[in-house]
C-alpha cells in the first residue's frame, strides 16, 4: 500500500506504508496531528493539510532530526534504531516492520516546507 502526497500545483511525493505509518504516529505522539486526522492520513483516501499544517511539520521534523542519527530509523513505538533493515518480514512482531528512515523524514520536511498552500494525501 502507498499514498501520494501532492500540493495544489501538482508536486507528488509518493510513501509507502513502512515509511508512512511511524511517520503518521510520530507526529501524532508529538501534538503536530490530533489523532483523528492522523488516523484518516492512514487510509487511502483523499485528505487535505493546510500550508499551516505543513509549515508546522516541517518545522517539528526540522527539530527532530537534528537529534536523531543519520543512519536512523523511527520504529511504528516511536524508538530510533540504527541497525539496518534487513527487510526480514516479523510475524511475531508486526511492528518491527515498520521503520521512518531519516532519509525519508528529510525528504517529507523539505516537501512540507514547499506546501506553503498545503498538500493531499491518498
Amino acid at each position: 500500500m502507498s499514498w501520494t502526497l501532492e500540493t495544489p500545483n501538482g508536486e507528488p511525493l509518493k510513501v509507502n506504508a513502512w515509511n508512512w505509518r511511524p511517520t503518521l504516529e510520530l507526529l501524532e505522539s508529538s501534538g503536530i496531528l490530533d489523532t483523528d486526522t492522523a488516523a484518516l492520513l492512514g487510509y487511502n483516501i483523499a485528505m487535505e493539510l493546510t500550508g499551516e499544517q505543513a509549515q508546522r511539520i516541517a518545522t517539528f521534523l526540522d527539530a527532530y532530526l537534528a537529534t536523531t542519527p543519520a543512519g536512523g530509523r523511527v520504529l511504528l513505538d516511536g524508538s530510533i534504531t540504527t541497525d539496518p533493515d534487513t527487510f526480514e518480514f516479523h510475524r511475531d512482531d508486526i511492528g518491527r516492520n515498520y521503520s521512518a528512515t531519516v532519509a525519508w523524514l528529510t525528504r517529507f520536511r523539505d516537501f512540507c516546507r514547499t506546501a506553503t498552500d498545503g498538500f493531499t494525501a491518498c
